[in-house]
C-alpha cells in the first residue's frame, strides 16, 4: 500500500511536531515542517511534490496560508489542501474556499477526524486529477491531430507526437500543447530538443546538461532547477525519470 507524503505548514512548533507524531500513527509519511511561505517554497524547490498539504491560515510573514495555497495552486494543481485554523469565521472560511481546498478543520480537532479529512481528500484530488487528465488529453490529442493533418510531408517529417496531447516541432524548436505554444527558456528547449532527438529512449544526465551547458557543465543542482521549472510547464510524465540514470520523454 502506498505511503502518502504530506507537508505540514505551521508555525507553532508544538502544534507541528505533535501534528507529524498523529500523521506517524496513522501511517503517514511527512516531507517536512515549515512555517513561513519562504521555508515552503525552499522544500518545494527540490523537485518535492507532496501528496497532500496542511496549510496553517497563519503564518509567520507577510504572506498568509490561504495566499501560498493559491500561490501553489498554479504550480501543483492536483495536490491537495487542508486548512488547519482556529479560525471559524464564515469570511475566513469564505476566503479559503476560493482556493478550492479540500478540507477546513478547526482546531482542536479529533485525530479521526483529520485521519477521515486526509482520506476524503486524497481520494478526491486523485479522482479530479483523472477526470482532468483524461479530458485534456483527448481534448489537445484531437487537436495535435487536426494540426498535424494541415501539415504537408515536409513539415510531418520535422514533428515529433509526444503523449499527453504534445507537439514537438524539431525545425522551429517550438513545443505546442494542442494548438497553443509552451512557453519555455532556452535551457528548458535545450531539453526538450535533446530528449525528442531519440525520442522514447533514454538520455542521461550528463549528456542533457551538456545540451545546456556545452562549454562547462553547471552541476546537478542547477540541472535539477532547470528541470524542475520545465516539468511545472508541462504533464508530470511527460518526461519520466529512467531509474535515476538518465530520462526519456514520452512518445504518443
Amino acid at each position: 500500500m502506498k505511503k502518502y507524503k504530506i507537508l505540514i505548514v505551521e508555525d507553532e512548533p508544538i502544534i507541528a511536531l505533535n501534528l507529524q507524531e498523529i500523521l506517524y500513527e496513522l501511517g503517514y509519511e511527512t516531507l517536512g515542517i515549515t512555517y513561513n511561505r519562504c521555508k515552503t517554497m525552499e522544500i518545494l524547490s527540490n523537485n518535492v511534490i507532496p501528496d497532500l498539504i496542511l496549510m496553517d491560515i497563519y503564518l509567520q510573514g507577510p504572506t498568509t496560508g490561504i495566499e501560498l495555497a493559491k500561490e501553489l495552486k498554479k504550480t501543483m494543481p492536483y495536490v491537495p489542501v487542508i486548512f488547519l485554523t482556529a479560525n471559524s469565521e464564515l469570511a475566513t472560511i469564505r476566503e479559503a474556499s476560493e482556493t478550492f481546498a479540500y478540507g477546513y478543520l478547526v482546531k482542536p480537532y479529533k485525530k479521526n477526524t483529520l485521519f477521515a479529512t486526509i482520506e476524503l481528500a486524497l481520494k478526491k484530488a486523485n479522482e479530479d486529477y483523472l477526470k482532468s487528465l483524461n479530458y485534456e488529453s483527448m481534448k489537445n490529442i484531437n487537436k495535435t491531430l487536426e494540426h498535424k493533418l494541415t501539415l504537408n510531408e515536409e513539415s510531418k517529417s520535422r514533428t515529433i507526437k509526444l503523449k499527453y496531447g504534445y507537439l514537438f516541432d524539431k525545425e522551429k524548436e517550438i513545443l505546442y500543447y494542442g494548438d497553443d505554444v509552451v512557453k519555455l527558456t532556452n535551457k528548458e528547449t535545450d531539453i526538450i530538443k535533446t530528449l525528442c532527438k531519440t525520442p522514447g529512449q533514454k538520455i542521461s544526465q550528463d549528456q542533457l546538461e551538456y545540451a545546456i551547458w556545452q562549454d562547462e557543465p553547471a552541476g546537478y543542482a542547477a540541472f535539477r532547477s532547470v528541470l524542475f521549472r520545465l516539468r511545472n510547464k508541462i504533464h508530470k510524465d511527460l518526461i519520466t525519470n529512467q531509474n535515476n540514470t538518465g530520462y526519456r520523454i514520452e512518445l504518443l
